[in-house]
């Protein structure tokens, strides 16, 4: 079995993308940890993995760009591609 990926979310504050990416994770028992955007580690580490977008994922340090896992403008999670990503 392989060990679960650390996975970091950075949610910003009255972000709807945030709340939908932690709802399906919280939805599905998936382990993480969220560091406020806002935040000065936040800051620090969407300086260092050069984030441009809400909200900052880092899964085992690499950075995941927050519109592949959502279908815009309605906000939906991309069920596959989500499940595939976070290991579920």
């Amino acid at each position: 079995m392989n060990p679960s990926p650390e996975i970091i979310i950075l949610p910003a504050k009255n972000c709807r993308r945030s709340r939908k990416i932690l709802s399906y994770l919280d939805e599905h028992g998936v382990t993480y940890t969220a560091i406020p955007l806002e935040s000065p580690e936040g800051q620090r580490l969407a300086a260092q993995h050069h984030l441009r977008a809400s909200p900052g994922i880092l899964i085992d340090g690499v950075s995941v760009n927050p519109f592949d896992l959502l279908i815009t403008p309605a906000c939906v999670i991309r069920e596959e591609k989500a499940a595939a990503l976070f290991d579920i």
